[in-house]
């Protein structure tokens, strides 16, 4: 997260996709050559039940312009109670940002098929378009005032053994990144 959110974060939609369905609409899209929008940043987990809260608060800490949320429908969850556990869980989420005052379309949950791909496209342009409609400076308000929030409600992350060193490592990568584009 920390490396794809590096360079203008409040661009980049920051997509979980769940490795048997919506990872599979995603990779239906690209072959199949829907367009959608370049600002996308997947990251495969293997259920939408594993995307825990504190990656998406994560990611809008970084300053993630949006977050989608996406893993099988519920009849088709390999892990059979998975999607309802993520489900749930995205509801939470969507509930405690409505709560924040986030722009509504910053934080989107879909269930997409593997052989859904043009809804997948479908969705990412929907999103860039909610993106496109907010002025920057006002987006980057809304990221800042959102940040303290985001932070205060990461639980797992800080106390997790080898976490702070892993985080401090890609911090320098990230250094590494930004440096090697200004040369460019």
């Amino acid at each position: 997260m920390r490396a794809v959110l590096a360079d203008k974060p409040e661009e980049k939609i920051l997509a979980f996709r769940c490795q048997w369905c919506s990872y599979g609409g995603a990779d239906l899209a690209g072959t199949s050559h829907f367009e959608y929008t370049a600002n996308e940043r997947g990251l495969r987990v293997m259920c939408s039940a594993r995307m825990d809260s504190d990656f998406i608060y994560e990611a809008y800490r970084l300053g993630a312009g949006a977050v989608l949320y996406s893993g099988c429908h519920p009849q088709d969850c390999h892990y059979i109670t998975g999607q309802l556990i993520g489900a749930k869980r995205a509801d939470r989420l969507k509930r405690a940002f409505e709560r924040m005052e986030m722009t509504d379309g910053r934080f989107r949950v879909e269930w997409i098929s593997a052989a859904e791909g043009d809804k997948y496209a479908r969705v990412l342009n929907e999103m860039q378009a909610t993106l496109d409609s907010i002025p920057p400076d006002v987006l980057h308000d809304e990221i800042e005032r959102l940040k303290p929030e985001m932070e205060k409600r990461l639980k797992k992350f800080p106390g997790v053994p080898g976490v702070s060193e892993s985080m401090d490592y890609s911090d320098t990568l990230v250094e590494a990144i930004l440096k090697a584009k200004e040369t460019e």
